[in-house]
């Protein structure tokens, strides 16, 4: 069903309405309207302002289109004026001279990119597949797929966890062909990690590395951090997007320059790109590296890690399933559209220890914020280090604070969570705030605490409480905002009265990922602000039981 599909908004027509039927803005050459288009959101759904997805319309649609044979449906690309928490405002033009007053049934996401180069890697990667028959080729996509253990000479993973990084490189060097995953919960220091083991690969043994992820941002980051731990910025390259800023660590490259840069590096390198970058033979040669770290393991899907796989003979996936999902996604059938990371962890909380490593300290959270986090998310497996009790807010006990308040069918906004909030933010600023020994004690101010909540329309009703109130340097924001940050307060308002009335119900409301990124931004404590109606619902689905479960627990309702 389209409503369970990420990414698609089933349209209601009785709740959806043309806001400006057609028209034609000065200036401009085509006739278009404005369309607020309400309906049900599948989870996970993350529509954006000025994105461009298709409206989908019943067949035969009432404008001129290529009929194909295949396609029972038909399709336009529309504009996102705005989000809406059960759909979209969209921009919609005219085909031509062609109007028409029908509204559209869905919105869907638009085509993807084209494969390229993914496709080519994919398709040689087969190629030895099918050149091994009937045996199954030693490389790492074949035992990630078959979800293997890490093939390694020794026969085992070393270390006892007292030195991840030591413990990683060496597991790295002994890898035979093959994969090694480690999941870093946040605060463990997963980017340290890596960074650590990438320089210690370079500078002792030679290798020559390559870093991958969903995005630039991500790519560029652990570049920053791999020079930081060592690695001369001779040594590492990548290509921008956009105009270089002069302040990279590494070495701007052209794309096309990756052959230059590594053929007068013979003691070793690291080069970072896109998955498009990594499978491009002309840039990276297949199999010339010796090892490809995945960064953010858990939103990167697993077919594009079978295609950038070809391009070295071991992979490092550095991430966290427990987190949030892959921001953008290809169009893959089940399983392959599942994460690389998620896919080797196969259900379970923390990575099983034959896979890889689990980084089981955090310095970000108190024991007393990382304890219900490690119940809700890591099976009790997650520990603060010992100096995050250090950690002092005069007056306000440390940990998860459940702040239940009465209010009856608010859907995606709630007033009375709003004026909560603006409460503890007013109890809060101004308090001694000492976030650590080797700190001055100083007051908490205003960007020390962070609002975190689902949905759009209630970070707006938050926001303008807080203006109201004096505080306009409060952040707000949904969960994906924050993904990544951290403040000594986090406040986290679900503003849904109940199930029933959440547009997505709870399993979008109560899904543990978001709940798990939302309270783990807290170093001191984390406030829950909840309707006293949710915990009264009665779960349709087993997926529901287990959520309000975990919900009640984290709150101290059970």
């Amino acid at each position: 069903m389209w409503e369970d599909t990420r990414d698609v908004v089933a349209v209601a027509s009785e709740r959806s309405l043309v806001l400006e039927d057609w028209h034609r803005p000065e200036g401009a050459r085509t006739d278009r309207r404005i369309l607020e288009l309400r309906g049900e959101v599948a989870p996970g759904t993350r529509l954006s302002v000025d994105s461009s997805p298709f409206a989908i319309y019943e067949s035969p649609a009432p404008f001129p289109t290529e009929p194909r044979p295949r396609f029972i449906h038909a399709d336009r690309r529309v504009r996102v004026v705005e989000v809406l928490d059960d759909g979209a405002i969209v921009e919609e033009l005219a085909a031509g001279a062609y109007m028409w007053s029908e509204l559209p049934i869905a919105l869907t996401p638009a085509a993807p990119p084209p494969a390229g180069s993914q496709q080519a890697a994919i398709d040689a990667w087969a190629d030895g597949v099918i050149h091994t028959a009937p045996e199954l080729p030693a490389d790492p996509a074949t035992d990630l797929l078959l979800r293997r253990p890490p093939r390694t000479f020794s026969g085992g993973l070393p270390g006892d966890g007292s030195d991840p990084v030591a413990d990683i490189s060496r597991a790295i060097l002994d890898l035979d062909r093959s994969y090694l995953a480690v999941q870093g919960p946040p605060g463990t220091g997963k980017t340290y990690v890596g960074s650590h083991v990438v320089a210690r690969l370079v500078g002792e043994r030679g290798f020559r590395v390559g870093v991958v992820a969903q995005s630039h941002a991500v790519v560029e980051n652990m570049l920053d951090r791999i020079a930081a731990a060592g690695v001369p910025r001779e040594k590492i390259a990548k290509a921008v997007k956009g105009e270089a800023s002069g302040d990279e660590a590494f070495t701007v490259i052209p794309k096309n320059g990756v052959a230059e840069f590594t053929a007068t590096r013979p003691d070793g390198y690291v080069i970072g790109g896109t998955a498009w970058d990594l499978t491009h033979a002309g840039r990276i040669p297949r199999g010339s590296l010796d090892l490809l770290v995945i960064d953010e393991a858990g939103q990167f899907s697993l077919a594009s890690t079978i295609a950038v796989s070809v391009a070295a003979s071991r992979l490092l996936l550095l991430g966290d399933p427990q987190q949030l999902p892959q921001v953008s996604q290809g169009t893959h059938p089940e399983p392959v559209d599942t994460s690389a990371l998620g896919w080797i962890m196969d259900g379970a909380h923390v990575i099983p220890a034959d896979r890889g490593f689990f980084l089981a300290e955090t310095r970000r959270m108190r024991p007393e914020v990382a304890e219900p986090v490690s119940v809700l998310a890591y099976d009790g497996r997650l520990a603060a280090h010992v100096s995050t009790a250090d950690r002092v807010l005069e007056g306000v006990a440390p940990g998860v604070v459940p702040v239940p308040v009465a209010h009856r069918r608010n859907a995606t906004a709630s007033p009375e969570e709003a004026e909560a909030v603006v409460r503890l933010v007013a109890d809060l600023l101004g308090r001694t705030w000492l976030p650590d020994p080797t700190a001055a004690p100083r007051p908490l101010d205003q960007r020390d605490i962070i609002v975190v909540t689902p949905y759009n329309a209630q970070q707006v009703l938050v926001e303008e409480a807080l203006a109201a109130a004096g505080y306009t340097q409060v952040p707000v924001g949904t969960v994906d905002r924050f993904q990544g940050q951290e403040a000594a307060v986090a406040i986290v308002s679900l503003a849904a009265s109940s199930g029933r009335d959440a547009p997505r119900g709870l399993e979008f409301l109560l899904l543990q990922n978001r709940l798990n990124v939302a309270v783990s931004r807290a170093q001191h404590t984390a406030y829950i602000v909840y309707g006293t109606g949710i915990l009264d619902d009665l779960p349709r689905t087993p997926e529901g039981v287990a959520r309000i479960s975990a919900f009640a627990r984290l709150v101290g309702a059970v």
